[in-house]
């Protein structure tokens, strides 16, 4: 299975593949961690995400807490 994060534009920012059996969820922290934002500035690598959009799915305690640490607003649809 292939999992992909986009950006606002649908822009590939990172992107895994896992045998098909496993769980789609447990997919959204690896993503985030492999995903370095660039700029043209020197030094290390910058996490610059701010927002994630996801469905209803992903909606748990143990997904919110890790975004929260990492200073990213979930957003998931009504």
């Amino acid at each position: 299975m292939i999992h992909t994060l986009t950006d606002g534009n649908g822009m590939p920012l990172a992107n895994r593949i896992t045998p098909f059996y496993s769980s789609e969820t447990e997919e959204v922290i690896p993503l985030l961690d492999s995903v370095k934002v660039k700029t043209n500035k020197p030094g290390r690598p910058r996490k610059g995400l701010k927002v994630l959009a996801a469905e209803k799915g992903y909606y748990s305690k143990e997904k919110r807490a890790p975004l929260r640490k990492r200073a990213i607003r979930p957003h998931y649809p009504k």
